[in-house]
């Protein structure tokens, strides 16, 4: 009898130092790998600026339009514009060198009572990956048309 228990006692010794090493493992691996939850330093993406979603291609878009309205006539422009036209999209694009990019774009021309200025109906940015916003060439350059807007009333007037 005093065999089984002896035995009984190496077997709980061996189980308890086998999970001790599954943690331990699992501890360093997850620390290895960046899954460690704890850490609070940035991440890659918000130390380069990389655009790796939908979503912040859409604020770099939203950043760059606020950024250009200086004036608070601009500002007022600028909060017309995202208050009637609201349907925004955005969707992964390549060029043809095979460089990929984010294509934002609002479309409103389902609206069928548009009294706003019509350029605003459909327009698009391109974001780069290195989260670089340009004017799309598409929709008859609206979104040139819009930032052309904003930089004219972000002028200030001449004093004579």
């Amino acid at each position: 009898m005093n065999f089984i228990t002896q035995k009984k006692k190496i077997l709980a010794s061996i189980l308890v130092l086998s999970l001790l090493i599954t943690l331990v493992f699992t501890a360093t691996a997850c620390e290895s790998l960046g899954l460690n939850s704890t850490t609070d330093e940035p991440t890659d993406t918000e130390e380069t600026g990389v655009i790796t979603s939908g979503d912040e291609a859409e604020l770099a878009v939203y950043q760059r339009l606020l950024a250009q309205a200086e004036s608070p006539e601009a500002k007022l422009y600028l909060s017309d514009f995202y208050t009637n036209s609201y349907n925004w999209s955005v969707q992964s694009e390549y060029f043809r060198d095979g460089s990929a990019t984010w294509l934002v774009s609002v479309d409103m021309t389902e609206e069928t009572e548009w009294d706003h200025e019509p350029y605003w109906q459909r327009a698009g940015w391109f974001v780069l990956k290195d989260g670089s916003v340009i004017p799309a060439n598409l929709y008859q350059l609206n979104a040139l048309r819009i930032e052309a807007d904003l930089q004219s009333l972000s002028i200030a007037p001449e004093t004579e």
